[in-house]
C-alpha cells in the first residue's frame, strides 16, 4: 500500500503561525509587566487582560447603528412615572425637595408623551 503524505491544510498552518506570535507577544508582555517592579505588576497585568478584553471584544459587538436604535427605544415617560410616586411622599416630610422631584417628573413626563407622539419610526428595510 502506498502512504499518504498529505501536506498539512493552510488552515492549519495558520493557526500554528498565529498561536506562535500570539506567545511571542505574550511573552514581551510578560517580560514588560515583570520589570516594572513588584509595586507597579499587579496594576500592569490588570491593565493589560483589560486592553486585551477591550480590543478582541470589538469584532464580536454588534455593529454601532443597532446601538444607536436602542438609544431611540427609550422613553423618559417610565422615569417619570417613578420620580411623581417618590415624590409624594417627599411633598410631606421636606417639601422643596418633594416640588423640585415632582417638576422635573412632570417635565420628564411631558417630554415622554411628546416623544411618543412624534417619535418617527423607521420603514422596516
Amino acid at each position: 500500500m502506498a502512504e499518504d503524505h498529505r501536506t498539512p491544510a493552510p488552515a492549519a498552518d495558520r493557526e500554528r503561525e498565529l498561536d506562535a506570535e500570539i506567545e511571542e507577544l505574550t511573552r514581551q508582555i510578560a517580560e514588560l509587566v515583570n520589570g516594572a517592579g513588584t509595586e507597579r505588576r499587579q496594576d500592569l497585568r490588570e491593565y493589560a487582560i483589560e486592553l486585551l478584553r477591550e480590543r478582541t471584544e470589538v469584532g464580536d459587538a454588534p455593529r454601532a447603528a443597532t446601538t444607536v436604535g436602542t438609544a431611540d427605544r427609550t422613553n423618559p415617560l417610565g422615569m417619570a412615572i417613578l420620580l411623581g410616586l417618590v415624590s409624594l411622599p417627599l411633598l410631606f416630610l421636606f417639601l422643596p425637595v418633594g416640588l423640585t422631584m415632582l417638576a422635573v417628573a412632570v417635565v420628564m413626563g411631558l417630554w415622554g408623551i411628546l416623544a411618543t407622539l412624534f417619535r418617527h419610526r423607521p420603514t422596516p428595510r
